[in-house]
């Protein structure tokens, strides 16, 4: 070839080159940011920093820092979810989604603040590439959420949601159950198992409205001006006495050495519950006040202020009308959905939290996964209708063909109870039970998050 020849392909090569960009070189996506509030940037691998806004990529490689109030929502690309609060900064250190468990990777880093996590297909395909490192331990996970956070000593505190997780260090591990929390104090004294839950503050971000006249952005849009701090502190909308809820529980009445007759699953019911930040300390339902003497695990979604709270746990004992023994008793208690959407074809909710399975002797077992499917056209035959799917460590429960007509539902076993909560029934929780042999019974609870 000529170098006139050669001078005019190189010639050609630089212009296409400007035309079309080399997006082959582009780093994959490794998720979407789909909740911002706040200050929030993100941080390249080059250094560079820019603000983070709802519906950007996230790439391997990048990091999330949030400011006083900034909050953000990350959905990865294998459906799982990480939700960040004020004053943290968490990386992507090593993420890969090919489908293949040898080739994926979940590897993250917390290097201040406080995060929440959901599990997706990764920590599914391949649990051993799912890991979250901190500066004082390595947390890996054996179930589907889990809440980390650093508390202001310095110290780590970490709770598990659902099903288990494991927290090591160069003193050693410590495996979780759900609702089980450690405090992590450096990276070589061994985690040690504590009452006290993850410190993962949730604020919601106060803002004025601004108006003619105000500060503009750079796009020339309204500056959002932030608030000064309250003077006075709020009071947590999770806290009190509340009785427009709705619960529904299963218990076991000792003694427990056989199990006929020994069970009650509760009808779905209304309810005045006493709660303290989230927490169900007691609840009347029928009648009848539950109290707990061991409160073995619990935890929340949404808020009272917003109308759409759901609380979960489990007792390992309790009381009933203060003179009735009970032993592992499941509740679930929430605001019902006051009108039921009325969208034709099935939709499938996530799960997102609920209480580990236990027998009627009290073996705690494992929530391995749920699925919960409906459709709420109410003009198909038989009206809505649902399908639950339970997978645990000590069987299945399963139940198709629930028909509901309001908020509650039951299937004809009583298998499965439960009810829709929020605006539009973006949240549902169910209590299930199921047989072991020779004549006993586990039960749990289950969380689920609309599409």
């Amino acid at each position: 070839m000529t170098p006139h020849i050669k001078l005019q392909h190189t010639a050609l090569a630089m212009a296409l080159a400007a035309i079309y960009p080399l997006q082959a070189l582009a780093a994959p996506s490794a998720g979407v940011a789909q909740f911002i509030a706040g200050d929030v940037n993100v941080r390249r691998a080059d250094g560079g920093t820019t603000a983070l806004v709802k519906g950007k990529d996230i790439e391997s490689g990048q990091a999330i820092l949030t400011g006083a109030s900034g909050r953000a929502q990350v959905r990865f690309t294998d459906g799982g979810l990480v939700s960040l609060q004020p004053n943290t900064e968490f990386k992507v250190a090593n993420y890969v989604d090919k489908a293949d468990p040898k080739e994926d990777r979940f590897l993250v880093d917390l290097l201040r603040g406080s995060m929440r996590a959901i599990t997706g297909l990764i920590g599914k395909r391949n649990r051993e590439n799912y890991k979250v490192t901190t500066t004082t331990a390595t947390i890996g996970i054996r179930g589907s959420g889990f809440n980390v956070g650093y508390n202001p000593d310095g110290s780590l505190g970490v709770t598990t949601e659902l099903d288990a997780i494991e927290v090591c260090n160069a003193g050693g591990c410590v495996g979780l159950t759900a609702g089980e929390s450690v405090r992590v104090i450096n990276n070589t004294d061994a985690p040690v198992r504590t009452n006290v839950r993850a410190n993962v503050p949730t604020p919601a971000p106060e803002r004025d409205p601004v108006t003619v006249g105000d500060k503009v952005n750079s796009d020339g849009g309204a500056a959002i001006v932030e608030k000064p701090p309250a003077s006075t502190p709020v009071a947590d909308p999770n806290t009190g006495t509340f009785t427009n809820l709705t619960a529904v529980a299963h218990y076991h009445i000792p003694p427990v050495t056989s199990d006929p007759n020994g069970s009650f699953t509760g009808p779905v019911a209304s309810a005045s519950v006493v709660m303290n930040t989230g927490k169900v300390s007691e609840f009347e339902s029928s009648g009848n006040v539950f109290k707990p003497t061991v409160n073995t695990a619990a935890g929340s979604f949404g808020s009272m202020a917003t109308n759409d709270f759901i609380g979960w746990g489990n007792w390992a004992t309790a009381t009933k009308n203060g003179s009735t023994n009970l032993a592992q008793l499941h509740y679930i208690v929430g605001q019902a959905t006051p009108v039921l959407p009325t969208t034709v074809g099935i939709s499938s909710y996530t799960l997102i939290g609920g209480s580990a399975p236990t027998t009627y002797t009290g073996t705690s077992g494992t929530l391995n996964s749920a699925t919960f499917s409906v459709n709420f056209d109410p003009v198909q035959p038989g009206g809505p209708m649902l399908s639950v799917n339970i997978n645990t460590s000590f069987g299945n429960v399963v139940e198709n063909f629930v028909y509901f007509s309001s908020s509650s539902f039951s299937s004809g076993s009583g298998a499965v109870k439960g009810m829709f909560t929020g605006p539009n029934a973006n949240r549902a929780g169910l209590i299930y039970t199921g047989a072991i042999s020779p004549a006993g019974s586990y039960s749990g609870s289950a969380i689920f998050q609309a599409p």
